[in-house]
Order: C-alpha cells, then structure tokens, then sequence
C-alpha cells in the first residue's frame, strides 16, 4: 500500500467515524440544529524572515446538528497562492476538508470548542492527507467573543515541513443574528524542530440562515 493509499484510507475511517458520532441520539433539543452556515475566509501569511507569503480563500458551508457529540460539521475548500520572495517562484496549492465541532459550555459567557478535520492536499506534484486538531477557550462580552487556541496539525503522507504547532487568537464580532465577523492572528512553528515557520493574519465573514 502505497503512503497515499494509507492517508486515503486513515481519512476514510475518521470520515466513517463521524457519521457513526453524527447519528448518536441528542440530549437535548438545539432550536439552532438543520441550520445552515457559510463561511469566506481570506489569510495573508508571511514565512519567518520573509522568505515567503501566500495568500488565499477559503470557502466553508456547514450544517448545525442536534447532536450530543457533534454540533457542527463543515466542508472546507481552499485555494492559495503563495509566493517565494528570493527567487520569485509561485506555486499554488488547493485543500478539501471535513471539519467536525464540539461545543461544551462552561458558564454563559465561555466555553471550550474542539474541531477536528481530515483533508487533502495539491501542490504541483506533492499530494498529501493531513488533520488537525483545535481545543479553543472562548470568552463573550457583550457581543464580542475573544479566542485563545491551539492546533496541532500532521501530515500522515508527506514531509515533516508540514507538521505544525499553531496558536490562534482574536476577537468575534457579533453583527447580527445572522452574521458575524472574525479575526485571527497565527503563529505556526515546525513540530521537529522548534523553528518559527510564519505568521498567519485571518478575516472571516460567516452567514447562518
């Protein structure tokens, strides 16, 4: 079996896992469950001393479940461009994903959110399966929503340059019932090495109907 053929099978497993979890009985009736949700997300991210930036869009539609394990689960397609500023080489790079979320409420202002995902990736001749897991403490004033968050994202079939450490933060903004506005700061450092890999800066527009 070749190492594309395991992450694609690794990948199918947490796909049938999550319709397995998606199908467990609900505790308690969510009026927000059969929502759906749309995401656009733009990121500019710079390498560390500049080597390199890209940026790129990312569309996420999603649905609310009334679901005691699974509250949310989304579809992620990403498409960037990133740029080597020395040599002046452009690649472009696409995802698909699955996300899955998880809501635990601690009081009425805060709460822990746990995401998980398992994509795919294109880079010219590179193709890989990669995941990522995110815990995330949110805290709500008023109708803004502050996030502190950690991701530890692998690649199961490529090189060790994808292997990450990430800290995510910023503030939500709720404008209305329907939409709101995100914005992110993220530092990503190599999982093997220690090395300061980039800096990410996010802004995301959401629409539930």
């Amino acid at each position: 079996m070749t190492p594309l053929q395991h992450g694609w099978k690794a990948g199918t497993r947490a796909a049938g896992l999550a319709l397995l979890l998606a199908a467990a009985p609900a505790t308690a009736d969510d009026p927000a469950a059969g929502k759906a949700k749309l995401g656009i997300e733009y990121e500019l991210e710079n390498g560390a001393r500049n080597a390199w930036h890209s940026r790129s869009v990312t569309l996420v539609p999603g649905l609310r479940l009334d679901n005691r394990w699974i509250h949310m689960v989304e579809v992620q397609f990403e498409g960037a461009h990133e740029h080597e500023n020395d040599t002046g080489e452009r690649s472009i790079e696409r995802k698909l994903g699955l996300r899955l979320r998880h809501d635990l409420a601690l009081t009425d202002q805060t709460r822990v959110v746990l995401r998980g995902l398992v994509g795919h990736a294109w880079q010219g001749d590179e193709k890989y399966v990669y995941y990522y897991l995110e815990p995330s403490y949110r805290h709500a004033i008023g109708p803004v929503e502050l996030m502190l968050g950690y991701r530890y994202h692998r690649a199961i079939d490529a090189g060790k340059d994808h292997d990450l450490h990430k800290l995510r933060l910023g503030p939500s903004f709720e404008l209305s019932d329907h939409s709101e506005i995100e914005l992110r700061w993220a530092r990503s450092w190599n999982m093997h090495t220690g090395a300061h890999v980039s800096d990410a800066y996010i802004v995301e527009g959401t629409w539930r109907f």
